[in-house]
């Protein structure tokens, strides 16, 4: 498996940030979210799977042209940017109503 660089720093203050909660959840509301955290899920997965193939392809050609200096593509920067924004998405699904994504749920 490829290790995946992660040039950009994370946000913390923009994942920590208040989530208001003051209103009361409905179930629906409940399992509409964790049918989004599915799909937040799947994506964050493929996206993943993506930027390791890019980057070992980015790698590969750094190597046969001896650069190691190379700037890193933007499309990489995007596909990083990409992940942190479905993760934040994620983190705050889940603070907002309050579940850590436990596989045993009743919907």
């Amino acid at each position: 498996m490829a290790t995946v660089l992660n040039p950009l720093p994370r946000m913390a203050s923009r994942a920590a940030a208040a989530i208001d909660c003051s209103r009361p959840v409905h179930s629906a509301d409940i399992a509409q979210s964790r049918l989004f955290e599915d799909i937040l899920v799947g994506e964050i997965a493929e996206l993943r799977d993506l930027l390791a193939a890019t980057e070992l392809r980015w790698r590969r050609v750094r190597e046969r042209r001896r650069v190691a200096d190379a700037p890193m593509p933007e499309g990489l920067v995007r596909l990083h940017a990409r992940i942190a924004e479905a993760e934040r998405l994620l983190v705050q699904l889940r603070s907002r109503f309050g579940y850590d994504g436990d596989s045993l749920r009743v919907i």
